[in-house]
């Protein structure tokens, strides 16, 4: 339950590392004491960090594990909560028809166990798909539904919300006077009430309805008056909001020199921002290390202890034997401290000769478990008849990516295995190239169809390299499935060759995709690397390109990243000429 409330406090101040430290924690707690109830809460918690990291595919996997458990255990409180969490999650993916299909199954739980779990939410996000819909009426019906059961409950925060989206939806229906007395209603309650953060939210609908019917001096008195109190409060993404409203309506009058004046304004809050960001970022790393040493202290204090020990029984044995042995005893001593600078030097190149290894196993076996995981929890729902004919298609489809992806990882990392275990066996020959890329592109001919690409091998004709064939072809493979895998839909991936040095020849594959930082092109080929999902959310492990590197300097070249001018990636890697 600490853990729990502490990863909360974490996630609400955007903590999120060690937020999701602390939910694993909590996760771990309930499974050890087989509550199933505080298990699913934790899974929960964790999709919702994961939805706020931007991974929304992780967080969909989280939700519906928490939902197959709240399944098991005949839970509706459990399987609302799920439902309730993927419908906000396909709410801010833009997909509202399914946001509404995840909350009429929530409601056909509720029903079936004649409970009331999180109604006024899913009130609430049904009125935001149709208000999105622009189905204003059925909106409106739906806000005056979850004000009622707020004032039912009697919580006064979901009353003030109520009324401020009635008013909303009346502003969108261009009825500005119920409009006004609705929002004026939710400003007085949340006063009274002392929800002073609510109330100057609430306050902003005001002077913009005063926009919108040309009234331009009420409408910027009020949003200055609003600017003085939102900065008093700290409010700074409200006073962000207040700043983008007011250089609207300068420009809406023609004063350009006043937006410019908000303008510069808004930007110095967005730089205050960013170096608050940035202070929590280095106080989370500061946490995290602090415990990282507190773990250290203790390790050292246990081999103190343990040092400590094996000396007190030496000296108690130079004391029982110290006429007999003490000559063979400073043999001894000697013998071992030589041993032990050896061991040490020894373990230290293993430790570093396994960080690699280590953090490839993680992040592996971390995906794999992962996926693992979401097929039996899918396949469960498919048994057990709880998704329609749509879903099981479209979560069939996701089962066939991620079995593809993993036999992909499987193989690599096979493939790496067997290099690494029985050592690799270089067999340079000499060859053409091209028709070794015309095969990569027909084995990706599917996915380069899907996504509407334009392929094309640039003067390869006559091109011959010296190297192992079964390396250069794993390199193009995985190359030219990279440069797919983050191309958008109708882009272009070419493969060409040019002379490097007087022995080696560069072979280049470009996209014009999504592009890479400067730290991201020095880093890719490296073990710490986190891979990135593809445009059209293809996943991966970023094993492929660490075994790239090692391929091509295996065979005496090198491999490199650098950005291209039309905004993609362009990776080259050196061979000897043939």
């Amino acid at each position: 339950m600490i853990n729990k409330v502490t990863g909360s406090l974490l996630l609400r101040y955007n903590y999120l590392q060690l937020a999701e430290k602390y939910f694993e924690d909590a996760f771990i707690i309930s499974q050890k004491l087989k509550n199933r109830f505080a298990e699913a809460e934790n899974t929960n918690s964790l999709g919702v960090l994961w939805a706020k990291k931007g991974d929304h595919v992780k967080a969909e996997m989280l939700f519906i594990k928490a939902l197959l458990i709240g399944q098991k255990e005949n839970s509706s409180e459990m399987m609302t909560a799920s439902y309730l969490k993927l419908s906000t999650l396909r709410s801010r993916q833009n997909r509202n028809d399914d946001s509404y299909k995840f909350c009429l199954k929530a409601d056909s739980v509720n029903r079936k166990y004649h409970s009331h779990f999180f109604e006024s939410e899913l009130i609430n996000n049904k009125a935001i798909v149709f208000a999105i819909r622009g189905d204003l009426d059925k909106a409106l019906a739906l806000f005056k539904d979850s004000y009622a059961i707020s004032i039912r409950e009697k919580k006064k925060l979901e009353q003030v919300l109520a009324l401020q989206n009635i008013g909303l939806v009346y502003k969108e229906k261009k009825d500005y006077v119920k409009a006004v007395d609705y929002l004026n209603r939710g400003l007085t309650l949340a006063k009274s009430s002392g929800f002073k953060d609510e109330e100057l939210r609430l306050c902003v609908n005001i002077p913009i309805i005063l926009v919108e019917k040309k009234e331009f001096k009420r409408a910027e008195v009020k949003f200055l008056n609003l600017l003085s109190s939102a900065k008093g409060e700290g409010l700074d993404d409200l006073v962000l909001e207040i700043y983008f409203h007011l250089i609207n309506l300068a420009k809406l009058q023609n004063e350009y020199k006043k937006a410019f004046d908000y303008l510069t304004s808004s930007k110095a809050i967005k730089d205050k921002q960013i170096n608050e960001q940035k202070e929590n970022a280095l106080r989370e790393a500061s946490v995290t290390l602090g415990l990282y040493n507190a773990n250290k202290k203790l390790v050292e204090n246990e081999n103190f202890l343990f040092q400590k020990n094996r000396e007190r029984n030496i000296l108690f044995g130079i004391l029982v034997f110290v006429g007999v042995l003490l000559s063979f005893l400073v043999f001894v001593l000697l013998r071992l401290r030589r041993l032990n600078n050896k061991l040490n030097i020894k373990r230290k190149q293993l430790t570093e000769s396994n960080a690699v290894k280590d953090k490839l196993f993680s992040i592996i076996g971390h995906d794999l478990r992962g996926n693992q995981g979401t097929t039996l929890g899918i396949l469960n729902l498919i048994k057990e008849g709880q998704l329609n004919k749509e879903e099981s298609e479209l979560y069939l489809g996701m089962l066939i990516r991620q079995s593809q992806s993993a036999l992909v990882t499987l193989d690599d990392l096979m493939l790496w295995g067997r290099a690494q275990i029985k050592g690799d066996v270089h067999q340079k020959t000499n060859f053409r190239i091209l028709p070794m890329v015309q095969n990569v592109f027909d084995l990706n001919s599917e996915a380069i169809h899907e996504k509407k690409l334009s392929v094309t091998a640039v003067e390869l004709e006559h091109v011959k390299v010296f190297t192992d064939s079964g390396h250069f072809s794993f390199v193009i493979r995985n190359l030219v499935a990279n440069a797919i895998k983050f191309t958008p839909n109708g882009g272009n991936i070419k493969v060409y060759s040019a002379h490097h040095t007087k022995y080696l020849i560069k072979v280049c594959v470009v996209d014009d995709g999504m592009g890479m930082k400067d730290g991201e092109l020095e880093a890719v080929f490296s073990p710490g690397h986190i891979s990135k999902e593809g445009t059209n959310s293809e996943a991966g492990t970023g094993l492929g390109l660490i075994l790239c590197k090692e391929f091509v300097e295996a065979n005496g070249g090198k491999i490199w990243a650098e950005r291209n001018g039309e905004g993609g990636t362009t990776i080259c890697f050196t061979c000897i000429k043939g």
